[in-house]
């Protein structure tokens, strides 16, 4: 009877103490529609992650008309970044142009994409006759632009061989097309750039899946 009395004891402390076998307990009701808010909540926390990362990180841009020729082409699909970013001579930069106009679409606003071709304190001088560029009294290399720098639209434009000093917080900009290129040359409807006006800076070419280039 002790082995009996002992048996039955060890039970009750079984039930009392929950250790009962997974099997013996009663499984509980699942909430309705659980699935489908867990379902809901990951689609909305990918989204949000998408979104932050286009914000804060990356942006995709289709690059508009020929003024980056022959480095980039009309219609070609780049992505840029702001993450940590300081604008550096040579960089391809997309800027949100909310106070200039694009010649291309006449609408405000329009994001354009061009070359920085000196930060700010840098000095600028174009000799237009000899379609020459100097950056802080060096002629520049240029094996990336299309033709020379001959283009000037009309008096409001740069003067052929004067020096201009880049102003703090700003870059000037050149497109690769120079002969149809609307940049920093055209000094009150594009002139210097606010560095916050950048997006940030284009670093691939994605599309056409054929041109990928790492720029």
């Amino acid at each position: 009877m002790n082995e009996i009395d002992e048996e039955l004891k060890q039970t009750e402390q079984t039930i009392e103490d929950g250790s009962a076998k997974p099997d013996e307990r009663e499984e509980e009701p699942k909430k309705p529609f659980s699935d489908a808010l867990d379902w809901v909540g990951s689609i909305v926390f990918a989204v949000s992650a998408m979104l932050v990362l286009n914000l804060f990180f990356f942006r995709s841009i289709t690059v508009s008309g020929p003024s980056m020729l022959d480095t980039l082409e009309d219609g070609d699909q780049v992505v840029a970044t702001n993450f940590c970013y300081t604008p550096g001579f040579g960089d391809i930069v997309i800027i949100q142009a909310n106070k200039l106009m694009n010649d291309d679409t006449g609408i405000w606003g329009e994001p354009i994409i061009k070359r920085v071709i000196a930060v700010e304190g840098d000095t600028i001088r174009i000799n237009f006759d000899r379609g020459e560029v100097y950056r802080n009294g060096e002629l520049l290399e240029e094996d990336y632009i299309k033709d020379l720098t001959f283009f000037r639209h009309n008096d409001t434009w740069m003067e052929s061989d004067k020096e201009y000093t880049v102003p703090e917080n700003c870059v000037f900009v050149l497109g690769d097309n120079r002969p149809v290129s609307n940049d920093s040359r055209n000094l009150p409807q594009v002139g210097f750039i606010d560095t916050n006006f950048i997006m940030g800076k284009a670093f691939v070419r994605v599309a056409p899946s054929d041109k990928f280039k790492w720029l």
